[in-house]
């Protein structure tokens, strides 16, 4: 459970015991400053686990997110497409170079064993996807994951358009390996 959710879980049963007929007006206080102080020491810790760096990771993607391209992008794509390239684009993904980050899996390998599975192993180089990357087609090639991803640069202008055919191409990939598909608890 979420620990935000268990501390305002927490704070509301105290409150309501709080207000109890024949409780004292100085055990309220006392009460109500032990838990404020233990919420925000709670809610210290939680915090602390989450990464700072979230952004890092669209940034290098494109440059100019969010904007107007981004939505663009998602709207001409079914949940499921969206819910993909969103993974794609914040790195937030079920591929063990991620989950190891979260300390969801004991190792960032991929299975192939070759390297940790990034995005960019992923999508460009691991042999366990060699016959679905041939969905890639034209983009096979390509080692640029931001144009893959429909990146927009800021050197772009106003007029420009991810290049859809790229976006749905990856999208088309990832759904054929069925990677992002997997439980963690297999893992």
């Amino acid at each position: 459970m979420n620990p935000i959710f268990e501390l305002g879980q927490r704070s509301k049963q105290l409150a309501q015991r709080s207000t109890e007929e024949g409780r004292e007006t100085q055990d309220q206080v006392k009460m109500s400053r032990r838990i404020v102080q233990n919420t925000q020491e709670r809610l210290r810790q939680a915090t602390s686990q989450v990464s700072t760096t979230f952004g890092e990771f669209v940034r290098r993607i494109d440059a100019a997110w969010p904007g107007k391209h981004t939505r663009r992008m998602y709207d001409d794509l079914s949940k499921r497409q969206a819910s993909i390239l969103a993974q794609f684009r914040t790195g937030m993904t079920p591929l063990n170079g991620y989950l190891h980050n979260i300390k969801a899996v004991k190792t960032n390998l991929c299975d192939c064993g070759e390297a940790v599975e990034s995005r960019e192993h992923f999508i460009f180089h691991c042999v366990r996807w060699s016959e679905q990357r041939k969905i890639l087609g034209v983009w096979t090639g390509e080692d640029n994951l931001s144009r893959l991803l429909g990146d927009k640069s800021t050197t772009d202008t106003d007029d420009w358009k991810p290049g859809m055919d790229a976006v749905r191409a990856v999208i088309c990939f990832t759904l054929a390996t069925k990677r992002f598909e997997h439980n963690i608890s297999e893992r």
